[in-house]
């Protein structure tokens, strides 16, 4: 069996909010396997970028929707970094939410 790695499978822009969102490949592969686009899969990790109007700063964040003992949880925490620059790069490069998904929806995080 292949290694575990993750798969952005969410990405959202709310009113103050980008959220790149992973889940493991193989909840994504159930997902895909019945049909569905991958975006059912349970995401496992979620980064996020916050604007804060009134300071004009930008926060970062971090959830995580597995706990302690949940064999996905380390490799949630090891890919956070490449999560929030994939994040940046969204917002920098000023992708709409449909570019982001075309460039990243699926994108493997190894």
């Amino acid at each position: 069996m292949e290694k575990p790695f993750l798969i952005i499978n969410y990405i959202d822009f709310r009113e103050n909010e980008l959220i790149v969102g992973a889940t493991n490949n193989e909840r994504w592969e159930w997902d895909r396997e019945e049909g569905m686009s991958g975006v059912d899969a349970k995401t496992i990790v979620m980064t996020i970028l916050e604007n804060y109007p009134d300071t004009n700063g930008i926060g970062e964040k971090v959830l995580f929707f597995c706990r302690p003992g949940d064999e996905f949880r380390q490799l949630a925490m090891t890919r956070i970094h490449e999560m929030f620059e994939i994040a940046w790069e969204i917002k920098n490069e000023k992708l709409s939410q449909d570019e982001a998904r075309d460039k990243y929806f699926g994108f493997e995080l190894k």
